[in-house]
Formats: structure tokens, C-alpha cells, sequence
């Protein structure tokens, strides 16, 4: 009896460590997905990570920035172009922002948001991939050289057109008709009544 009462209390005394580090490490983690963005010079990029704290105090967060001719992180610093913030969704967790005006080349990279706790233990999310690509042409600007274009071409084909239609309607003289032939009898009795005329009969 005293032995299994000893059995099933390392079993709860088990269970409840075992409930306790996974609180911790749920308690004490950042949620983030690792993707791939792809960004037009000059546009803006935004990016979140969510801590999940379990409302305990004492931990620091930011993001950081690895470049594509570096070869470590470095912290993000807060500028005319950069704005970072937080947002407190519940008590338990808390969004991390990270919003990047004006985009430019410069900004391509690999960004992670990394987090301090207390005891010197820190944690990171994943890292998203940054492609700037070139600025987007201005539509209006497109649809306008469209236009010209197709107004260019239809006058240049109007000529073409036309004489095509001229070609194909044009008056065309039909031949002459053909010469009758002359009936051989008549020609006959003149000549036969011609001799006899000569002739006296």
C-alpha cells in the first residue's frame, strides 16, 4: 500500500514538473513565421512577431537586421524611416511591429525580432527574407504611351487600308465584245448577181 502511495506521488510530483517546464517554455517564447517578401523601391514593408510572456515583467525585445553583404545580426534603430511599437493583444502576449518606409536597396535582408528574458536566457523568431525589386513604372504614364501608340499605329495603317479598298473597288473597263461574223450567203448572191450583171445575162 505505502509503496504504491510513494509511486503515485512521484507520478503527480512528475507530471507537475513536466506541466511546469512546458508553461515555461509556452511562457517564454516568440511566435513568428519564416517567409520570403518581395518589395518595390520605394514602398513600405511591415513585419510583427508575437511574445508570449504570461504577463511575467523583466523581458526586452526588438528586432534585428542582417544585410546581404554581412554576415551577422545588428540591432534595428528607430529613424525617420524606421518605426518600431508594440501592441499588448492580451495579457499573456504582446505584438512586436516593425514598419519601413521608403524602401530601398539597402534594405534587403534577413530580419528576426530577438527577445532578453530574465537569467540571461534569450529567444528569437523566424527570420523573413527582404527582396527589393525595382520600382513599379507609374501607370498613368504607361496607359498614356499606350494610347500614343495605338493612335500612331491606326494612322499609319489608314493609308494602307485605303488603298486596299481603292484596289479592290476600282472600276474595272470590261473587253470589247466580240466582232459578229459576216454571213457568207449574202456575200454570195451580191457577188453571183454582180457577174451576172457584167456578164449581161
Amino acid at each position: 500500500m505505502k509503496r504504491a502511495y510513494r509511486l503515485n506521488s512521484l507520478t503527480l510530483l512528475a507530471f507537475l514538473c513536466i506541466l511546469k517546464v512546458g508553461l515555461c517554455e509556452l511562457c517564454s517564447s516568440v511566435r513568428a513565421s519564416r517567409a520570403t517578401k518581395f518589395v518595390a523601391e520605394g514602398g513600405n514593408l511591415q513585419m510583427t512577431c508575437e511574445v508570449r510572456h504570461c504577463g511575467l515583467s523583466g523581458w526586452t525585445g526588438g528586432w534585428v537586421f542582417q544585410g546581404l553583404d554581412t554576415v551577422v545580426f545588428s540591432s534595428l534603430i528607430p529613424s525617420e524611416r524606421i518605426e518600431m511599437s508594440r501592441s499588448s493583444s492580451t495579457a499573456n502576449s504582446t505584438h512586436l511591429l516593425l514598419h519601413i518606409h521608403n524602401i530601398n536597396q539597402s534594405d534587403a535582408g534577413a530580419y528576426k525580432c530577438l527577445i532578453s528574458w530574465p537569467q540571461n536566457i534569450t529567444s528569437s523568431g523566424h527570420v523573413t527574407f527582404v527582396n527589393v525589386t525595382a520600382a513599379a513604372a507609374d501607370s498613368s504614364g504607361r496607359s498614356l504611351s499606350h494610347r500614343v501608340l495605338l493612335c500612331f499605329g491606326a494612322l499609319m495603317c489608314f493609308p494602307v487600308v485605303l488603298g486596299f479598298v481603292w484596289c479592290l473597288t476600282r472600276d474595272h473597263h470590261p473587253p470589247p465584245p466580240p466582232v459578229p461574223p459576216r454571213p457568207h450567203t449574202s456575200f454570195g448572191v451580191c457577188r453571183s448577181y454582180s457577174e451576172r450583171f457584167k456578164t449581161g445575162e
